[in-house]
């Protein structure tokens, strides 16, 4: 079974167990609440394009991250992952404006090299493990 296969057996398998608990809890207030709001808001063509095209970008998004965790090593996954935040938070900056003060840079800056050495240490312990 190669990644793709099970990737998509995941996805399958977790649609399987998620739907009912959601539905149960959320169900009533997403109806009366949320798809009505969301409706009068945006329209039902709009909301329904949106999430079709989020839920099919998250989708293709995991699958590329799944397929290339097969096919590079785990240390340059994670480099590449870290580089994936850094042009998230620069693209937010960028597009939405974002103001970055001294405090945000701070702690923009730690949480980055916090995720960028963690991803580091792991990668190496697993090709050590191998």
């Amino acid at each position: 079974m190669d990644s793709t296969n099970l990737y998509a057996y995941i996805s399958i398998i977790a649609l399987i167990v998620c739907i009912p608990p959601a539905l149960i809890i959320e169900g009533p207030q997403l109806v009366q609440h949320g798809f009505k709001d969301a409706i009068a808001k945006v329209g039902l063509t709009k909301l329904v394009s949106n999430i079709f095209l989020a839920g099919l970008f998250y989708h293709l998004y995991n699958q590329v991250a799944t397929n290339t965790l097969q096919r590079v090593a785990p240390l340059t996954h994670a480099v590449g992952n870290v580089l994936k935040r850094v042009f998230v938070i620069g693209f937010s900056i960028i597009i939405f404006g974002n103001k970055i003060t001294t405090q945000t840079g701070i702690g923009t800056g730690i949480a980055i090299s916090g995720v960028a050495l963690y991803s580091v240490i792991k990668a190496k312990i697993e090709e050590e493990k191998k």
